[in-house]
């Protein structure tokens, strides 16, 4: 199989924000490094970004064509209940650490 391509930079800097709190684990998920809580999948990072899992209405209002775009997983398909973070340098998360953790707080309470 081959490796799925994502920029090491950024998973660096996700784990440095994410991996302290308390529940959340790392692992790999359709070949990309995926964040959970409680077994569910709320942050992964692939391809040119990292996409965060959030109520389908909070996704629409912060797309906004520069850094957030909706998800797409295919030319025709677009998740609406995940964003598309994509900063062009790792550091440009951490102005996004509410999004992680509200994110997180969504899927947990679906879990």
């Amino acid at each position: 199989m081959t490796e799925k391509k994502y920029n090491q930079a950024q998973k660096d800097k996700i784990d440095e924000m994410l991996l302290g709190i308390p529940g959340v684990d790392v692992s790999k998920r359709f070949g990309y490094p995926a964040y959970t809580i409680m077994g569910k999948i709320f942050v992964f990072i692939g391809g040119n970004g990292v996409a965060i899992k959030l109520p389908a209405e909070r996704v629409q209002a912060l797309i906004d064509g520069q850094t957030k775009h909706p998800f797409k997983v295919a030319e025709d398909v677009t998740w609406r209940e995940w964003i598309s973070i994509q900063h062009p340098d790792a550091e440009g998360y951490e102005g996004d650490l509410e999004l992680f953790e509200e994110s997180l707080e969504f899927v947990a309470s679906k879990a």
